[in-house]
C-alpha cells in the first residue's frame, strides 16, 4: 500500500515520487512502469529488468524487443536521443507496448538516478 504520492518538479521536468512502506521500499516508479500503469499492460518485475537493462546499454542503433510469456504482451525499446539534465544523465526513447490485435506506442523520458536505476520523468508536468 502506498503511504505518500508526490510530484516535484525540477527546471521544467517533474518527477513523481512514490513513498512506500519499509518493507516495499524500492524504486517502483521505474523507466517503463508508466506504460501500463493501473492498466492490463502493466509491466512484471521481468519486464522492468529488462527495460532497465536496455536503457543502461544505450544502443540507439538497434531495437530491443521481448515477449512476455506469462502476461502475453510485446515490448519493443527504441532509444531515440540521450542529453543530460543538470548531472543526470537521460534518455528520449519509444517503448512499444503489444497485446493481441492492438499496439501501442508511447514517448518516454528517464533520467539515471544516482541510485543507478532509470527513473521516468516528463518534460510536461501535464503527463502526469
Amino acid at each position: 500500500m502506498l503511504s505518500k504520492i508526490k510530484i516535484t518538479k525540477v527546471g521544467t521536468f517533474s518527477f513523481l515520487i512514490i513513498c512506500l512502506p519499509h518493507a516495499q521500499a524500492s524504486l517502483d516508479l521505474l523507466a517503463g512502469v508508466e506504460a501500463g500503469i493501473e492498466t492490463d499492460t502493466a509491466m512484471t518485475n521481468p519486464d522492468l529488468d529488462r527495460t532497465q537493462e536496455i536503457l543502461t546499454a544505450q544502443q540507439t542503433d538497434k531495437s530491443h524487443h521481448w515477449y512476455n510469456d506469462q502476461t502475453g504482451i510485446a515490448y519493443k525499446i527504441d532509444i531515440k536521443r540521450s542529453y543530460t539534465y543538470g548531472n543526470y544523465p537521460c534518455l528520449a526513447y519509444n517503448l512499444t507496448i503489444i497485446k493481441g490485435n492492438q499496439e501501442s506506442v508511447k514517448p518516454l523520458d528517464a533520467c539515471r538516478h544516482r541510485s543507478g536505476k532509470w527513473i521516468s520523468v516528463s518534460p510536461n508536468p501535464m503527463t502526469f
